[in-house]
């Protein structure tokens, strides 16, 4: 029953919301929990009891550590501990709390992973070893719902919000529905009120919900699930394309992924706002980014952000840290003494996002990438500003702004070729055919013999510069599509058949195309 289908669609969302309107108004997050329940278990059937470990241990934790704060905070005000002393105390119960949930995890996703490695490692140093990989079965959107439990964790431990003492209420934050299998990463102090409190479906939220609905399935079903065969032949290991079309290997794989991917996380924003459930935001049109630094702030914001605050932050503010900035400023300079900063910070994020993503050599090498590209990032910024400055050039002009997004969009489109790889050595393989072969064959209708037809190819451009059209705008007005259902009737009622209509009638489905799977599902 994924986002994208009929089952979906037209039944369990329905189903669900006719259900929430009839519930009276303080019980209706039973009912979300209810639904979120069944959701799960179409997926991961009794793996659910797993995510309810995680969810007891999430939940224990919190109220002894927020037990742990309430008893301090009642003692007269000379006995109360110091700040760092109550952080110590909180910490041995946060410590085990936050293994529990990261060792579930690793445990169900890593473990053959790890071991395979590790055998590996040892047969190259004169091992024999073999070793036969177990069948561990993996509940649906372990990724997510564990980084929202870690991060809940942390929170409480630095006292940002007190921990909810009703386990239901904590365990509808880690599996509700609409977030379960691709996000958003959402935040319990984001979520805590409008998740709970069960305001009415109204006639603006319903229309809300369906508008952001229909245009996550127009870039799914007319762009995405389209361009699923062309890029299923474009890596295929025995098609060894080369020259041009290489690029066009990247251009093809990088649009996919975002318009699977954002177009699968409009379908849950407005499944969620049917609810009057505002999620945050995941995408912002990443492709007018000017760095790989704003890419990944436009680009799966929320783990960019969750990454920010319990890694990047803690890390860079560590005691180590200053001791090293008051250290290299003195010894070293300010560019060398921030360079290594980022390094030492920037490390874990990026090896950790890698991991994130799936147990296999590319998505860590994908984070390793990253890694290196942001660090140069860091690193040469300020020689081009200060280059604009001494020719007396402005670096925000037109023209700056353009190379730097095209520059940008070669480092994603890389990027994005080395996420989609089975191997190191098929990307490798890839890269060193992109400067041989000329153009590919891409100018003698190769193009054609990659699964699409010159209709599919027509509709999907018409597609994209629709979608690149709208995201300019709003880029301006980030409401734009909030707007919509306020717009006088003609108007609104004419975009409305314009969206049902061309994805009934220029949407992939029926014989010959198969719909996407949830690429981000699997992590």
């Amino acid at each position: 029953m994924s986002y994208n289908t009929n089952l979906y669609l037209l039944l369990f969302l329905p189903l669900v919301a006719l259900a929430y309107q009839l519930t009276p108004k303080k019980h209706r997050w039973k009912t979300l929990l209810i639904a979120s329940i069944l959701f799960f278990a179409d997926f991961s059937s009794y793996l659910i009891l797993w995510t309810l470990l995680t969810a007891a241990i999430t939940w224990c934790g919190g109220l002894l550590i927020q037990n742990i704060q309430d008893k301090n905070a009642a003692l007269p005000r000379e006995l109360r501990m110091k700040p760092k002393d109550l952080a110590r105390r909180t910490v041995r119960v946060l410590r085990p709390a936050l293994i529990g949930v990261i060792g579930i995890l690793a445990g169900l996703k890593y473990t053959n992973f790890t071991m395979q490695t590790v055998t590996s490692l040892m047969n190259q140093m004169g091992a024999h070893l073999t070793y036969q990989p177990l069948k561990i079965l993996v509940p649906i959107g372990i990724s997510f719902y564990s980084l929202q439990a870690a991060g809940y964790l942390l929170d409480i431990h630095w006292r940002r919000f007190r921990a909810e003492t009703n386990f239901g209420k904590l365990f509808l934050f880690l599996i509700f529905f609409p977030t379960l299998m691709e996000g958003p990463i959402m935040r319990w102090e984001d979520m805590k009120d409008q998740l709970f409190e069960g305001e009415s479906i109204t006639v603006l939220s319903l229309s809300q919900g369906l508008i952001r609905i229909g245009w996550g399935l127009f870039k799914r079903m007319i762009i995405s699930d389209r361009m699923n065969t062309m890029v299923t032949v474009l890596f295929q290991p025995q098609n060894h394309f080369s020259g041009l079309m290489i690029l066009l290997t990247g251009v093809v794989v990088t649009v996919q992924l975002y318009m699977e991917f954002s177009g699968t996380i409009d379908i849950v924003i407005g499944s969620a706002r049917i609810f009057q459930i505002r999620l945050t935001e995941n995408f912002r049109q990443p492709f007018l980014s000017q760095s790989a630094a704003e890419f990944w702030r436009r680009w799966h914001i929320t783990l960019g952000v969750w990454f920010k605050n319990y890694i990047f932050y803690p890390v860079s503010t560590s005691e180590l840290m200053k001791k090293w900035a008051k250290f290299g400023r003195k010894h070293c300079g300010k560019y060398i003494t921030n360079l290594v900063i980022s390094a030492i910070a920037l490390f874990p994020v990026w090896m950790l996002n890698g991991l994130w993503h799936g147990p296999k050599a590319p998505y860590i090498l994908y984070g390793v990438y990253y890694f290196i590209i942001l660090l140069i990032g860091v690193a040469i910024e300020p020689f081009e500003k200060g280059v604009c400055r001494r020719a007396g050039w402005d670096y925000n002009a037109a023209a700056f702004r353009i190379f730097r997004r095209v520059r940008t969009f070669f480092i994603v489109i890389t990027g994005e070729t080395l996420f989609r790889c089975e191997t190191w050595s098929q990307f490798t393989g890839m890269l060193s055919r992109l400067f041989t072969g000329g153009d590919g064959g891409l100018f003698e209708g190769k193009i054609l013999e990659i699964g699409a037809d010159a209709g599919d190819l027509l509709v999907i451009a018409i597609g994209c510069a629709i979608v690149f059209t709208v995201n300019y705008r709003l880029e301006k007005d980030p409401d734009l599509l909030e707007k919509l259902p306020m717009k006088p009737a003609p108007q609104r009622w004419a975009i409305y058949y314009a969206f049902l209509f061309s994805i009934l009638i220029f949407g992939a489905y029926g014989t010959g195309y198969q719909a996407v799977d949830l690429i981000y599902a699997g992590f």
